[in-house]
């Protein structure tokens, strides 16, 4: 008897299925993760880093904050009272 051959290489495809998948998370996701930050990005934090303003000093009391009383009103909500007249189904008819 004769075997059937499959017309496409079907192991080829998966390994260059799997190559391309490893390709694309190498390029996206490995690489950038390990390269630093570029060196406008280091001038930039250096920069302002030297511009940034002292903290100020811990307050030494706790301060009494007033409360904020809300007072809202809700719209009302319109109930229909009609009721729908629903013909029987074919099992339901008496």
């Amino acid at each position: 008897m004769k075997r059937y051959e499959h017309t496409t290489p079907r192991a080829m495809l998966g390994g260059i299925a799997v190559a391309l998948t490893a390709l694309t998370i190498g390029l996206f996701a490995v690489l950038p993760a390990q390269t630093g930050p570029s060196q406008r990005v280091q001038e930039i934090a250096t920069a302002a880093a030297r511009h940034a303003p002292q903290p100020a000093a811990a307050p030494t009391e706790l301060r009494y904050i007033d409360p904020i009383d809300v007072v809202a009103v809700r719209a009302p909500k319109v109930i229909s009272t009609q009721e729908r007249e629903m013909p029987a189904k074919r099992g339901d008819q008496g």
